[in-house]
């Protein structure tokens, strides 16, 4: 197993994703993948991703930061204080990935492990404010070209049930986006639900209204709003 992805590992300390794999019993160490999943990720970042990969679910761009810098400076004592260029961005605020699936290099050579950055929109949308506060800072972390990490090739992928025309990438790294400028994007399949939300005795929407009517809440197009 790479450094990077071993990182990765001794660092995820979310509970509910800790829960889930001992509800479910799937192996924490080498989970496998749906292979339906598996190769519509591989078709979006054009990657062949394995069977077996290292999965976390709401994992902190801190987290992700910091096992870089340690797998690129393996000398580093974890008993002592030590120094980082990544110092100012800890724990300013807590920016995470929705999922992450790191795997290893098929190939002996550098960099040694992918790292798959997945944001997913199930029933409700961004706006491109929280999309671009997320990009710059994962820009800070791997580079405009994704190179700056020598240690782990990045992906950055949309799960929606389609994506929004408003989405503004100009400013986003290039390695997040395909030639055309477009988000690399995933097909998210869910199904219809139910919303509740106040209302008039009419029906017209009203956060303080005295009323209660449901509707659906049909899976997420990806929306984004101009806000940010």
């Amino acid at each position: 197993m790479s450094q990077v992805i071993e990182m990765l590992r001794s660092l995820d300390r979310k509970e509910r994703f800790a829960v889930l794999r001992d509800v479910l019993g799937f192996d924490c160490r080498t989970p496998e993948l749906n292979e339906c999943f598996r190769q519509r990720l591989s078709d979006c970042i054009r990657v062949e991703v394995p069977k077996k990969v290292f999965l976390a679910t709401d994992y902190h761009l801190d987290w992700i930061q910091i096992a870089v810098h340690l797998a690129e400076n393996p000398d580093i004592d974890w008993d002592k204080p030590f120094d980082s260029p990544a110092v100012d961005e800890i724990n300013r605020n807590q920016q995470d990935v929705d999922l992450l699936v790191a795997f290893e290099a098929s190939e002996a050579t550098s960099p040694s492990a992918h790292l798959v950055l997945i944001e997913a929109k199930a029933y409700l949308g961004w706006t491109n404010g929280q999309l671009s506060s997320k990009t710059a800072r994962l820009g800070r972390i791997f580079g405009d070209d994704g190179t700056k990490a020598g240690v782990v090739q990045p992906h950055f992928v949309l799960m929606t049930g389609r994506v929004s025309p408003n989405i503004r990438t100009h400013k986003w790294p290039s390695w997040m986006k395909d030639r055309a400028g477009d988000p690399f994007w995933l097909k998210h399949a869910l199904p219809p639900r139910r919303s509740v939300t106040r209302c008039r005795q009419g029906g017209t929407a009203d956060k303080s209204g005295r009323y209660l009517k449901f509707g659906p809440a049909a899976p997420s197009t990806g929306d984004c709003s101009e806000e940010g």
